[in-house]
């Protein structure tokens, strides 16, 4: 047994090693006793034995214990003990003095190291179940909560397992210091152990809380809703009051086979599709693990795809409303899998973006654009390829000049190549984003908002963006023009792109009725099923030599 295993054994056996040890440590003095005073005294040196109990008692008992059996051992071999059985010579009392000091002092440096190595022991115990910022209990303390929990005890009530983030941790950092997130997690901490008698609060991560309660099913929803209105109140730092975002994820358990491990991850997995979603709170479901798999297995497999060619761009048309001119293209990436057939973008490209695939598919994307762009070129074919970028992109060393490269290798002006960032993600960087971007449009290269609408942070920059389009998210495109609400939004968002200079192009657009209502609007161009869907490239050929380059949507099926 490893010595460190050891001494844990030790401290939690303690009781029981303390009733086996006392009687042990008694029977030996008695003995050593009873030997010295047949064998000669003490005279022949062998009083040393008597360190073993002294030692003993100071390991098991302390420095207290050490010293009242250094005491014990030195009266015994004392006094009253001869020098000389044999002779009957007694010893002075500055020999028997000394021997008892020295069994003392034993005694108690043997207690102190015992203490001090069980307060040591104890003290990274403490490290090992708790946080060290907030002294609150860790994530190990809650797995060891869960394994000692009897979840199967009442069928009444059960378990309710809950992880709080607080979303803007970096944001408060960089405008507080790191100590700001602490006493976030305190302060949330105290008000949550308000909520319910029966409650177990844990710092399991940075800028997240866990919450276990054993609860009754009919207190769970007030209790949930309780818990969510208290995370959203603003904390007290340094005397002013600081807005803080949350997002809660949750699991409910009554299972005695739920792994505690499992439960936290279920609790976790949950939390993420809050984030990924921005709702408020999410409850897991079998179905989140299941997603979740597939993303991890997807993105292990995507670097693969790309060396064994099984992704390739579609192009989607894109046309000016008042003359039908087909003037681009959008490259729509697509992944052909040899098992699982076409897999969507929507399946992969999040979830790619928040990691550094996305540069990686961003660069095949971008080179395999401007390819198809240089043919098209020598084809005859007068069109532009929009691609879409995200901010992470744009952060990225050396971005701009991979493009500079690709556009000098295909010998292609930037006019050619349109560039589309979303616009919840400018946000990100606004001032790296706006001198990133100005680069690029110093080729020519045209920018534009994709999904605009959807956010409006980026209202009070967009002045200051060097765009040329702003495309309409289809999410009001498509409710055109019987939605009154949709109808204003357009109004607006048109209005607003002509009075900045720019073009308004709109996306999602699949009827006749929706494309004549996007005319008397005065938008500038169109995308969507009606005029056609993603095409391969020799596809989108065809229907472009089909059109002769100019669509004309009453050749279309609404």
């Amino acid at each position: 047994m490893k010595k460190g295993i050891f001494l844990i054994w030790i401290d939690e056996h303690r009781q029981m090693v303390e009733r086996v040890t006392l009687p042990l440590i008694i029977v030996l003095m008695i003995c050593i006793t009873f030997l010295f005073s047949h064998t000669g005294g003490v005279k022949l040196g062998y009083s040393h034995a008597m360190y073993i109990p002294v030692l003993l008692a100071g390991f098991v008992f302390g420095f207290r214990g050490g010293v009242l059996a250094g005491l014990v051992a030195g009266f015994m071999l004392g006094p009253y003990m001869l020098h000389d059985v044999i002779g009957g010579d007694s010893h002075s009392a500055g020999n028997w003095t000394f021997r008892l000091t020295v069994f003392t002092l034993i005694g108690f440096l043997a207690g102190l190291t015992s203490d001090s190595a069980r307060s040591y022991q104890q003290r990274l115990k403490w490290l090992l179940q708790h946080n060290t910022l907030t002294n609150l209990p860790n994530r190990n303390a809650l797995i060891k909560t869960l394994e000692q929990y009897d979840i199967t005890g009442d069928e009444a009530r059960t378990f309710l397992l809950v992880v709080v983030c607080c979303e803007n941790e970096i944001e408060l950092k960089s405008a507080f210091g790191s100590s700001v997130v602490e006493q976030t997690i305190l302060q949330l901490a105290d008000r949550f152990s308000r909520l319910c008698t029966e409650v177990k609060i844990f710092h399991t991560d940075l800028s997240q809380i866990s919450l276990l309660f054993r609860v009754s099913y009919s207190e769970i929803d007030p209790l949930l809703a309780n818990l969510l209105e208290d995370s959203r109140e603003p904390v007290l730092y340094n005397n002013v009051k600081i807005h803080i975002d949350t997002r809660i994820g949750y699991f409910i358990f009554n299972d005695a086979e739920e792994l505690p491990e499992d439960c936290i991850n279920m609790a976790e997995a949950a939390l993420i599709v809050a984030k990924q979603t921005s709702r408020d709170m999410v409850a897991y479901n079998p179905a989140i693990k299941t997603a979740t798999e597939e993303n991890i297995s997807l993105l292990g497999q995507l670097k693969h795809a790309l060396k064994m060619g099984q992704l390739a761009l579609h192009y989607q048309p894109k046309v000016q409303i008042d003359t039908g001119r087909i003037y681009g293209a959008e490259a729509l990436i697509r992944w052909e899998h040899p098992s699982r057939g076409m897999i969507p973008p929507v399946k992969f490209i999040p979830r790619a973006e928040q990691s550094t695939l996305i540069d990686v598919i961003t660069e095949f994307v971008l080179e395999q654009a401007i390819q198809q762009l240089a043919a098209w070129q020598k084809a005859g074919i007068d069109v532009s390829i929009s691609v879409n970028i995200s901010t992470r992109n744009l952060l990225q060393p050396g971005f701009t000049d991979l493009v500079v490269r690709l556009l000098n290798q295909y010998d292609l002006p930037g006019e050619l190549l349109e560039l589309e960032i979303t616009e919840g993600s400018l946000m990100v960087d606004v001032e790296h984003t706006i001198d990133e971007l100005k680069r690029l449009t110093q080729l020519k290269i045209v920018i534009s908002i994709d999904d605009f609408g959807t956010g409006y942070s980026s209202l009070q920059y967009l002045h200051q963006l060097p765009i040329s389009v702003l495309k309409i998210d289809q999410s009001f495109v498509r409710r055109l023009p019987e939605d009154q609400g949709a109808v204003y939004i357009m109004e607006a968002a048109v209005m607003l792109a002509h009075n900045l200079g720019l073009k308004a192009i709109a996306e999602g657009v699949e009827n006749k009725q929706i494309y004549q209502f996007l005319a008397t609007l005065g938008c500038d161009m169109a995308q969507g099923y009606l005029i056609a869907k993603p095409l391969p490239a020799e596809k989108f050929v065809e229907w472009y030599r089909q059109y002769a380059g100019t669509y004309h949507h009453s050749d279309s099926t609404s």
